[in-house]
Parts: C-alpha cells; structure tokens; sequence
C-alpha cells in the first residue's frame, strides 16, 4: 500500500487470524511502536509498556497460555463445545505469527486492572494496528486469555506494577484473511442526538 490516506487505512482495517510466516522487519516494528506511543492517555502519563515477542519458544508456550485462557473464559460450565483447531489460525499456530505484540499498562500496585485504569493502553493500541495497516501488516487485539494473566505474567517477566492488557499478533495476512475492511453497521443505527434513543434525522 503506497502512501495510503488516512481514511483509506481506517477502511483497510480489519481483525486478522490467519498470518503468513514472512519476517516483519524490526525497521518496521519501531515505526509502528512510535506510532503507538504517539496516542494520548490519562493524565498524559504514558505509562505503557509493550513487549515484543519473536521467540518461537516463548510465543508456543503463551499461545498454550491463550487457548487456556480462552478455556476459562468460556466458563466451566459451558455445554458448548471448544472451537475446532484450525490450521494456520494464530490462537492454535502462534509459534508462527511471525511478531507477537503485549501491550501492558501500569496498574498503580492493585492486584488487578480496572477498565478505567486500562483504558489509556486502547488508543496506543489503535495508533497501533493502524500504522500496521499502512505497512500492509495485519494485527488483532485480543484479551480472552485474560483469565490465564498471572501465568503470562511469570512467562513474560511482567513486574507486579503492571498488567497485560492486549495481545497484538502481527505479520502479513494470509489467506483466507485480507486487509481491505469488512462490514459495518451504518451510523444511522448506532448513532444518537442529545439522548440515547433520538435517531439522526434521514439526510
């Protein structure tokens, strides 16, 4: 993609699952990194974090910690059967994904994260996922593994002042996966004046 306008990324956006093993160039990781830290967040603290994994070792055993993650979060309880593996699809083949990107966030020493706290990682997040786009690069954000957050944690080194907060699979899409968006609703339908309820006016 060559020079694409902003808005032409943001069309280009999508969640990507499926990844060609293609190296991603450190050239390139650092450009998306200073896109990420040039995101506004509270207080202007900037107290993220992001870990870059490329060890093969290390990305097999945090995708091991994911599925179990993803496990928990469908509740002991759950009738429903786990998703069938699929070849290639990060969360069964992360070893592969060539970058895997932990962003983490400072928790002020609570033992766990509270969404307000958390929420200044989400928007270094989408600068992100966008400047990754604008390379070609597909990502994900992903936080179902969260229940196995102590365990990735110990995996990953994290001090105790911080918390994982998104995962970040990165690398050139492949097939059946693409860059190019996806559908959308229209804004007509999620859009409110003044109070929930009052539609935008037709035109």
């Amino acid at each position: 993609m060559a020079d694409p306008t902003f808005f032409d990324v943001v069309r280009s956006q999508r969640g990507i699952r499926f990844f060609k093993p293609d190296p991603v160039s450190q050239d390139d990781v650092d450009r998306i990194l200073r896109a990420a830290v040039r995101a506004p967040s509270a207080s202007n603290k900037q107290d993220w974090a992001f870990i870059v994994i490329r060890d093969p070792g290390v990305k097999r055993e945090l995708g091991e910690l994911y599925r179990e993650g993803q496990a928990r979060s469908r509740g002991a309880g759950s009738s429903a059967p786990p998703p069938a593996p699929q070849p290639g699809h990060f969360a069964h083949d992360m070893e592969h994904v060539p970058v895997v990107i932990m962003a983490c966030i400072a928790n002020g020493g609570a033992p766990t994260i509270d969404m307000v706290r958390a929420a200044s990682i989400y928007p270094a997040a989408q600068n992100l996922m966008l400047a990754a786009a604008a390379l070609g690069l597909g990502t994900r954000l992903t936080t179902i593994w969260h229940s196995a957050e102590t365990e990735i944690k110990e995996l990953l080194g994290i001090p105790d002042d911080y918390s994982p907060a998104a995962l970040i699979p990165l690398g050139y899409p492949a097939e059946p996966d693409h860059l190019g968006g996806s559908i959308r609703q229209p804004i007509a339908e999620v859009t409110f004046n003044d109070r929930w309820g009052n539609r935008p006016s037709a035109g």
